[in-house]
Formats: structure tokens, C-alpha cells, sequence
């Protein structure tokens, strides 16, 4: 049993993301998990999943929707300050972005740190950020006001009350589109947003993420990470307006009977006054009662929502139903539009007018694909493909004139690539996956009656199963000091998974250190405990060290085998990591030569003792790490 979350929705995982994308039904607690991305836009989410049980000679299927409820956090890392970020006018700058702005609560033994989240979330969507230097003249006109300090209500944005010539943003050289600093950094960095881009809504965002990390370890702390979007208002924009069908589309669709047939921007469209068109999402709220609107990508299986370039890119389609039909009959589909602040319009509604068949060509009436696991074998019968012709289905054969590429067609237990509609019927014609680390393949079959033929692909869905074991892909040697310890992170020592997640690879030593030992630390500063084996998410976290005993070799190493979390598990070869021991100067401390060694003090005086007086160094001629106790 597996679970594979479906990723070409966009109308789910709108402001999170599920990971690990595929799964066993038998997970462990903390393997899977939904990561909200700070958005204050929705307060709930959804995700899509398909539960796939696979018996020796069966797939079942099914869709399962999981709703997902946002709540605000109580007592939170951060949160909004009392003053807003507020830009007052369009192409304005605001004020920056300090503490009366954003409040972060941090300790002193703390590491802090603030990461833009630009990259993964695409906000700010209607500016940037810029940092501006104190003191720095704004083109046409007095310099910028770049205090720090906590703006008043009255003032907010008063520095950006002078305009460039044209009516348009000043350009900065100083734009900031990815950064990550200390969050005492980025409080007092004098960043401000600088709005670019009207006619826009009034409210826009900076996403961020705030994290702490032990000072000693530099672990991250999962309870203590948090992201937060910090709304930016727009004085003198306008209200964000929902999106609205097209005046240009037609909305009616002609097609054929049983022909999948795109849909095009002539038939279906929408325009947003802020949104550009490529970010907008149609959602199917009332699909059509016969047949269903399906992607290109995988045509056998039907669709809820979509995006405008997929529409644009004629990667949307109709399927019609598989049922023949004697005469023109009509069908109705109903979408709704959502923009980037998930406003959404009024229902639109699409004709589609299914013209019934003229030709004698034979014709696939219904084709639902393959869905198989990783190295299985599944019989391709007439409950997948289906085939309609006019005149003589007994004649129709199918020939394979392209894939499969990462498996083999058979018809009788023989390999073939030719076979009629009576073998496909009778469930003689099978599928064979390779069992290679494949997720999709198709076969491309020419139909014909020996008059008439037509082209049809078959897709065939593959999926993975956790047969490999996990790779060490980062392994440089440990550098320490003799007699020390180093923590072991993750540039010198990673491992990665393809089929599960990351954070449970288990490292198995299978033979330990010989002039040292691997140890599990809650601190820096603890002795902590012997390990046998342990976890890639201890490993991150900065738990695990390597404690040298002293001795006088300058090299160490030991075995591990990474396993995974099956059982049994997957296990893979044994690596050895090296262990380099740098030596420490022990030799005993001498006197350096001129030195007096004696102090003469007048009575009822104070006098300095400095080198002089009394100065010693060791073997290795530093004498600044010396310390002198008296005895």
C-alpha cells in the first residue's frame, strides 16, 4: 500500500506543502508532515491524495481529499509589532523594517537568523526590498530619512513623499531578493519595501523565515523555527477586484465522440486587473455529467482544477463520454477563477457539443491507463482500453509503434508488439515493468481495421517502491585535534533516500573509532553517551561528535551502513569515513631566556608583574595560551 500526493493541482497545497510526496500506508510518526508557509491569506488548505493497494494481480485505487486547518499560533517565535509596514503611494518606499514593526522572541543563548522567502513563495509580488544607506540622496530629491528608529503613526512613510521624474519607482542598486542574516541584523538593516508595480491591490507581503539554533551546537530547534508573511499596505491603490471571464472566449467547445479535444483560450479565459494571466487557476466546481476535463500529461484520469498556462499551453482537455451516442448531444461544465489573493469570480460556464461519429475508422472509446508498482506486471484488458468501429471490430488489431521504454508488451506470456482486439478482451495481452527506478512509460499503439487506422497512447504509471537503500553523498574526512572533539555536520557526512525520508536514514557503525569514539551530546559541554547507531535527523540537529581519546596517532577512521526504515531495511555497502588528528604542542613550558624571574617592591607599593619579570613559553614558541597558577 502506497499513498502519492498529487501535485498537478494547483487549487491544493496552496500555502503548505506535504513531504515526502509518496509513502507507505504504514508511516512512521514524524515521517509525514504538512509545513505551512506562513501565508495569512487562507485559513485552511487541502490536500490531494491517491491511495494505491496492490495485490499480486491487482490495483485499487482511490482519490482521497484531506482538508487542512490553519490556525495562528499562540505565543509564536514572531509576530507584527504595533506599527504597520506602510508604503503612501504607489512606486512609494516605506518605512524600514524594524522593531516596532516586527517583534522577534529569542534567547541570549540563541543562535537567531531571518531567511527571505522570495525564492519559494513569490512574494513580495508587487515590489522589493532595498536597503538603503544612511544619509544616501534620493535621485531628485533631499536625502531619505533612514532612521531606525520606531516611526510614529503620523509619520509613517514620510521619506517617501518625493518622486522620481516620470512618475515612476527610483531605481536602487541595493534591491534585496534573497538574503539570510541574524535577526538583530535584519532589525536594524534599514530594509524597506519599495512598491513597483500599479495598478495593484493595496496590500501586498514580505515572507520571511525566523529560526533558532543552540549557540553551541548550531542545531536547528524544530519548535522554534517559524514562517510569517509581514503585510505591506499600499495607500492609494486600489481594493484587489476578483477575477472575470473573458468578453473574447466563446465558451463552447465542438468535439467529436470520443476524441480528446484541448481546450484553448478562444473557448475558455479570464482576465485579473492585478493578477498577470499566468498565476491565475481554474477550478472545476461542477464537472460535466458524462465524461470529465483531464490534463495531457495524464489524459486517463480526471482533473479539478488547473492553471491559465496549461490552458494557454493546450495541455487542458475534454474527454467525452466512452458511451456511443446516435446524435449531437450537450454537456456542461462550470469553472470559477481564483487570482493571487485567492479572490475568485462568478461562475462561468462552458457548452461542449459532442458531435456523434461518421466514420468507420476505429476509435479508443475509453482508455483509463496502467497503474502498477515498481516491477510489476499488470494484464492490459478492456476495462483499460476500449476500442469502437464502425463496421468491423473483429478486424482491428493494435501495433506497438513506440515504448515501452522501461518494460516489455507480451501477448501470451511471448514477447509481441502485435495484437488484435479478441487477445485484448480476453486479458492475454500483459505489461511487464523492469523494475527499474521509473515512474512513467507509455506505449504508443497504431489501431487499424486494415482500411483505417489512428494513433492512441497508453500511459502506464509506475509507482516507486522502497527497494533502494540510501547513499552517503557527502563523506570528507573528519578533522579534530588530538585530544579534542568536533561535531560531526553535514558537509562532512550526509545521506539521501529516493524512496523514504531523509531524516530516518539510520547510521549503523560497524566498527568503531580505534583512538576514539562516536558519541550522542544534548550540548557541547556534556561527556555524553556511546552510540552503536544513529539517525541522519540527530546528525542535522548537531547531536552526534567524534571524542578523540589522546592518542598519538594522527589518523582514525570507522564503518557505517546506512539503513532505511523498512522491514526488513534496505542496507547499503559499507563506507568508511577518515578521521585527520592534528597534534597539540605538549611539550612542557620553559623560561624564556632574560627573564629576570624575580620583582622588587617598595614597601607599602603596588608594582606590575609583566614579562620581565616572569615569562615562559611552550615547545611550540606561543606563549599567549600559557596560564600561570600559583601553587
Amino acid at each position: 500500500c502506497r499513498v502519492e500526493v498529487l501535485t498537478n493541482e494547483p487549487i491544493t497545497q496552496r500555502v503548505g506543502r506535504l513531504t515526502p510526496q509518496a509513502f507507505d500506508c504504514t508511516f512512521l510518526e514524524q515521517e509525514v508532515r504538512y509545513v505551512h508557509n506562513g501565508s495569512p491569506q487562507l485559513d485552511e488548505d487541502s490536500l490531494m491524495l491517491r491511495v494505491y493497494r496492490f495485490t499480486s494481480s491487482d490495483t485499487h485505487v482511490e482519490t482521497v481529499v484531506l482538508p487542512v486547518r490553519v490556525v495562528d499560533p499562540v505565543g509564536g517565535l514572531v509576530q507584527l509589532g504595533g506599527a504597520p509596514l506602510l508604503v503612501p503611494q504607489v512606486y512609494g518606499l516605506s518605512n524600514a523594517i524594524d522593531s516596532s514593526v516586527l517583534v522577534i522572541r529569542t534567547g541570549g543563548d540563541l543562535i537567531c537568523t531571518v531567511r527571505l522567502l522570495q525564492d519559494d513563495t513569490g512574494v513580495p509580488g508587487l515590489g522589493q526590498l532595498v536597503r538603503e544607506a544612511e544619509s544616501t540622496a534620493r535621485k531628485g530629491g533631499a536625502p531619505a530619512d533612514e532612521t531606525t528608529a520606531p516611526p510614529s503613526t503620523s509619520g509613517l512613510g514620510r521619506q517617501t513623499d518625493l518622486l522620481c521624474p516620470g512618475n515612476q519607482p527610483c531605481p536602487h542598486g541595493s534591491d534585496v531578493h534573497s538574503l539570510k542574516t541574524s535577526c538583530h541584523e535584519f532589525l536594524h538593516s534599514a530594509l524597506r519595501y519599495q512598491h513597483l508595480r500599479p495598478p495593484s491591490p493595496e496590500l501586498d507581503y514580505v515572507a520571511i523565515r525566523v529560526e533558532l539554533r543552540e549557540r553551541d551546537t548550531r542545531a536547528l530547534l524544530e519548535v522554534q523555527a517559524e514562517s510569517l508573511w509581514l503585510p505591506v499596505l499600499i495607500q492609494g491603490a486600489q481594493p484587489n477586484q476578483s477575477p472575470q471571464a473573458s468578453f473574447m472566449a466563446s465558451f463552447i467547445l465542438e468535439v467529436d465522440q470520443f476524441i480528446l479535444t484541448p481546450l484553448t483560450t478562444a473557448t475558455l479565459d479570464a482576465k485579473d486587473a492585478e493578477t498577470p494571466a499566468e498565476r491565475l487557476v481554474f477550478n472545476v466546481t461542477a464537472p460535466p455529467a458524462g465524461g470529465y476535463i483531464t490534463h495531457t500529461n495524464d489524459h486517463t484520469k480526471p482533473i479539478t482544477s488547473f492553471t491559465w498556462l496549461d490552458l494557454h499551453q493546450l495541455k487542458v482537455a475534454y474527454q467525452p463520454p466512452s458511451s456511443s451516442q446516435p446524435q449531437r448531444h450537450h454537456q456542461q461544465v462550470e469553472f470559477r477563477v481564483v487570482d493571487g489573493s485567492f479572490q475568485t469570480s462568478a461562475p462561468i460556464t462552458v457548452d461542449i457539443w459532442v458531435r456523434a461519429a461518421e466514420s468507420n475508422a476505429p476509435r479508443v472509446s475509453w482508455n483509463t491507463g496502467l497503474d502498477l508498482l515498481e516491477g510489476q506486471s499488470r494484464p492490459i484488458t478492456w476495462e483499460q482500453l476500449q476500442i469502437v468501429d464502425g463496421d468491423n471490430i473483429r478486424a482491428v488489431y493494435l501495433v506497438a509503434v513506440e515504448g515501452p521504454q522501461h518494460g516489455q508488451l507480451r501477448v501470451k506470456g511471448r514477447k509481441a508488439f502485435m495484437f488484435g482486439v479478441g487477445d485484448l478482451r480476453g486479458g492475454v495481452v500483459t505489461y511487464h515493468h523492469s523494475d527499474s527506478d521509473t515512474t512513467h512509460d507509455h506505449i504508443l499503439f497504431r489501431i487499424s481495421d486494415g482500411v483505417h487506422s489512428v494513433r492512441h497512447r497508453f500511459p502506464i504509471h509506475i509507482l516507486p517502491k522502497d527497494d533502494s537503500p540510501p547513499v552517503l553523498i557527502n563523506n570528507v574526512a573528519v578533522e579534530v585535534r588530538q585530544g579534542g572533539a568536533v561535531r560531526l555536520q553535514e558537509y562532512m557526512l550526509l545521506a539521501s533516500d529516493l524512496d523514504s525520508s531523509d531524516d530516518l536514514i539510520r547510521y549503523r557503525v560497524q566498527s568503531r573509532p580505534r583512538v576514539g569514539q562516536l558519541v550522542w551530546r544534548s550540548s557541547a559541554h556534556e561527556a555524553g553517551d556511546l552510540v552503536e547507531q544513529f539517525l541522519q535527523k540527530d546528525l542535522l540537529q548537531g547531536r552526534i561528535y567524534y571524542q578523540h581519546s589522546g592518542d598519538q596517532s594522527l589518523q582514525d577512521a570507522f564503518h557505517i551502513r546506512l539503513a532505511d526504515n523498512q522491514q526488513p531495511p534496505n542496507l547499503s555497502p559499507t563506507y568508511t569515513v577518515l578521521v585527520q588528528v592534528f597534534p597539540v604542542q605538549d611539550q612542557v613550558p620553559v623560561e624564556v631566556p632574560g627573564s629576570l624571574g624575580s620583582v622588587t617592591v617598595p614597601e607599602n607599593r603596588l608594582v606590575l608583574i609583566t614579562e620581565a619579570h616572569l615569562h615562559f613559553a611552550d615547545g611550540g614558541g606561543a606563549g599567549g595560551a600559557l596560564s600561570y597558577q600559583v601553587t
